[in-house]
């Protein structure tokens, strides 16, 4: 690994010039002591393994240490993120980059603690350091909080009676947590494919094994130069697996609360059990990014599934069960949140619903790691009863679905869909260990070139769409760390 050597003090000017131009922002930042240290020194104890399509990330230290070292590990991928977003948001929301940047730093960023505030000054001059130009602090904090700002463009565009664009939604997933007399040997079981944008989707190939000055180690799949997941993959030193489904239809939202983003990576990092995990989330709760998670913990075998809105939320909880995730609410109190008819049966989310239910019954007892992966490359369509690829499938496939996604305003062929899959159970997760399949896990590939030939009506994201090629299925295992519940380790 070269390292470029230098001292953090020469980015300090950089960071007060972006906060000079948030007037709201001055009055609370309190920018974090630079400590006089080379590149070598901060990058002390941390790595990068590139292996089968994944980049893994060892991070460890303070708030900017841990910081410093996903900027400057991860930087060109960090500056290409920021990239593919600005198009997405423009293009799709049409909303110019400014204004996910004044919405993160007006609206987010002065509800950071100094621990996240100093890990975001260091992503940032770790960026730098590896001579990564035209990177501001308001950039990483935009990139931070994409999904929040999301939620407030809808927020917004829902009070503005704004007619919908057929271009871009929010992102989607398949998944199911099992345990008891729901698996194999009542171990818990864990499994989610994500499902995205293939254009921003191709980006959440960074895994990132954070040991923080202050709470628990853990474990996350990312877009690199974030401090939280994106996509809700999970393991934490304190037992706990988390994944989540997002929920479609959600127009609601509250301002002056708390960020998803900023609550999910507190509750990994400092909840001890699921209840510590579902207060932290639901406190000061924004409801951006609003979804349906499912939580277990190893440590009990217990598992729940927190359905949060806005200002409505609901939560089960079985040591004996399966809770499954297809972006769809199903408590009324959630629902009343929502815009989306839920009596149209062929839709993704609700033939998603149906064929996952259909799956955990047929193979009630049965659930493993192993057949956890076969079933996230499941190609049924519940509503026709056909097994094709598209978008009623729990591997998706929207790209080569004609009939688009009306409820998350995907046109016909839209490139999006699946592009991944990570299952755990007890045993892997008491030691830090998943498997990650990058790439659809039925190993059928997305190529941009013979889509786009095909499809010439989404020619504006050729500069930014990538491949996206399967690999094997991975086993991710935590760096050094035989027992990595073990904090000495």
């Amino acid at each position: 690994m070269k390292n470029v050597t230098c001292c953090q003090s020469h980015f300090r000017p950089q960071v007060i010039d972006d906060l000079r131009k948030y007037p709201k922002t001055r009055k609370i930042a309190k920018l974090p002591s630079r400590r006089r240290r080379g590149t070598s020194e901060l990058l002390a104890n941390s790595a990068r393994v590139d292996v089968n399509g994944w980049i893994v990330i060892r991070a460890r230290g303070t708030p900017y240490q841990v910081g410093f070292q996903n900027g400057n590990l991860l930087a060109n991928e960090i500056s290409d993120a920021i990239e593919a977003l600005k198009l997405i948001g423009e293009k799709g929301y049409k909303r110019k980059w400014q204004f996910f940047c004044d919405t993160a730093m007006n609206l987010f960023w002065p509800k950071l603690t100094k621990e996240y505030m100093e890990e975001f000054q260091g992503i940032l001059d770790g960026v730098l350091a590896k001579n990564v130009k035209n990177v501001r602090l308001q950039d990483i904090a935009a990139l931070n909080s994409y999904f929040d700002s999301v939620s407030y463009h809808y927020w917004l565009r829902s009070k503005e009676k704004i007619a919908t664009s057929p271009l871009a939604r929010a992102e989607h997933c398949s998944a199911f947590i099992a345990t008891g007399d729901g698996t194999a040997n009542g171990q818990i079981v864990l499994a989610h494919n994500t499902w995205f944008q293939y254009l921003p989707g191709a980006r959440y190939n960074a895994i990132l094994d954070i040991s923080p000055a202050a709470g628990k180690r853990f474990i996350m799949q990312t877009m690199p130069g974030t401090i939280s997941s994106g996509t809700d993959w999970y393991l934490s030193e304190a037992g706990l697996v988390v994944a989540e489904t997002t929920i479609t239809g959600m127009t609601t939202f509250s301002p002056d609360e708390s960020p998803y983003f900023l609550r999910a990576r507190k509750a990994i990092q400092y909840a001890k059990d699921i209840d510590d995990w579902a207060k932290i989330m639901i406190k000061s709760n924004n409801g951006g990014y609003a979804n349906d998670w499912l939580i277990g913990d190893i440590s009990t075998g217990e598992i729940a599934l927190l359905e949060l809105g806005t200002f409505n939320h609901k939560m089960e909880r079985t040591r004996n069960g399966v809770f499954v995730g297809s972006n769809i609410a199903t408590s009324k109190e959630v629902r009343s949140e929502t815009k989306m008819n839920y009596d149209i049966k062929e839709s993704s989310c609700t033939a998603r619903q149906q064929r996952l239910e259909e799956l955990i019954q047929l193979n009630k007892g049965k659930i493993n790691s192993k057949l956890a992966k076969v079933l996230l490359a499941d190609h049924l369509d519940s509503s026709t009863n056909m097994d094709t690829p598209g978008r009623n499938s729990i591997c998706g496939h929207i790209e080569s679905d004609e009939r688009g996604v009306p409820e998350w305003e995907y046109a016909p062929y839209y490139p999006a869909g699946c592009f991944d899959g990570k299952v755990t159970e007890s045993s892997m997760a008491e030691r830090g260990k998943f498997w990650a399949h990058w790439g659809r896990p039925c190993d059928i590939p997305f190529e941009t070139e013979p889509f786009l030939h095909n499809h010439p009506e989404y020619e504006w994201q050729r500069q930014c769409l990538r491949n996206i090629s399967p690999y094997p299925w991975t086993l991710v295992t935590p760096f050094s760390a035989p027992n990595w519940r073990n904090r000495n380790t």
